[in-house]
């Protein structure tokens, strides 16, 4: 069984992943990528030594390994919406490259339209997101007032991983107005629509209720939830489309295409969710080990 830590020492340490990161995270504080537990340990406990960092390291994988523990099954809520997302992503890049193909044509009618996609997308985050801080914190699912409040703390990497989120995932795809517009194309979505998602067979089981329909109810409460943060954070790092793609700009390259394009790419090519998931998986995982010991 693969430990959290472990999952934490096989990200990359430069990839476009990493470069998307640091570019948007200039937009929120700046962004470090830890890669190393004992690095990771050590900025925890505000010591390096060794005997205290193997310690804590211990406790950590013990509770990794522990089944009645959520930290696995948080990460596997991070890999489902990555699944979601590089799926998705790849079908709007084959879209916008070959649309004029007859399979390309059969394929976009069995899907939902590009920005509904894009609303259950980021409302999968969002719930997986919520579901990861209720399993690492032993919490029910449903605790809608307690995601709510641990959003107003989040800093550091958890506040990049909010910035990617918003940036990526709602203002390049969907326009400067997406927060305003989320409700309402949420609104429209059908359990088809729901069911074409590769992230939600894989986090059906985690959901709350049963069947599509309380699930759609439970993912369109976690964006309210959500949405009434994320306005005054946009307002308070001023972040927009044009910003985002500035700030990518500078750790990417020049992007010449369509904004919803870039949203498409970063889909298709990058790990910005999952990568930034583990680390914080990672990081709650050794604050309750050092509390331990």
């Amino acid at each position: 069984m693969t430990t959290v830590l472990e999952r934490l020492e096989r990200l990359p340490r430069r990839n476009l992943t990493v470069l998307a990161l640091n570019g948007i995270g200039s937009l929120a504080g700046g962004w470090q990528n830890i890669t190393s537990a004992d690095a990771l340990i050590s900025e925890v406990l505000g010591t390096s030594d060794p005997t205290l960092l193997a310690q804590v390291r211990a406790r950590a994988d013990a509770l990794s390994r522990a089944r009645h523990e959520g930290y696995g099954r948080a990460l596997s809520l991070y890999d489902a919406v990555n699944r979601s997302q590089k799926a998705s992503g790849s079908l709007r890049v084959l879209a916008n490259v070959t649309g004029g193909l007859p399979l390309v044509k059969r394929m976009a009618q069995v899907v939902p339209p590009s920005d509904t996609l894009q609303a259950v997308d980021l409302s999968l985050k969002v719930a997986a997101e919520m579901l990861a801080f209720t399993q690492v914190n032993g919490l029910p699912g449903d605790s809608f007032g307690d995601f709510a409040a641990a959003l107003q703390d989040y800093a550091g990497d958890a506040k990049v991983r909010m910035a990617a989120l918003v940036c990526f995932d709602a203002l390049l795809p969907l326009g400067d107005q997406a927060l305003q517009r989320l409700e309402g194309l949420l609104a429209g979505v059908s359990g088809r629509d729901l069911r074409q998602l590769p992230a939600y067979g894989g986090m059906a089981g985690l959901l709350p209720g049963r069947g599509d329909e309380a699930h759609l109810a439970f993912l369109r409460q976690g964006v309210g939830t959500w949405l009434g943060w994320a306005g005054g954070f946009v307002g308070t790092l001023g972040l927009s489309g044009q910003r985002a793609v500035r700030a990518l700009e500078s750790t990417l390259g020049p992007w010449q295409g369509s904004f919803e394009g870039l949203a498409a790419f970063l889909d298709a090519f990058t790990d910005t969710y999952q990568h930034t998931g583990v680390q914080a998986v990672a990081r709650r995982l050794v604050e309750r080990a050092a509390a331990e010991i």
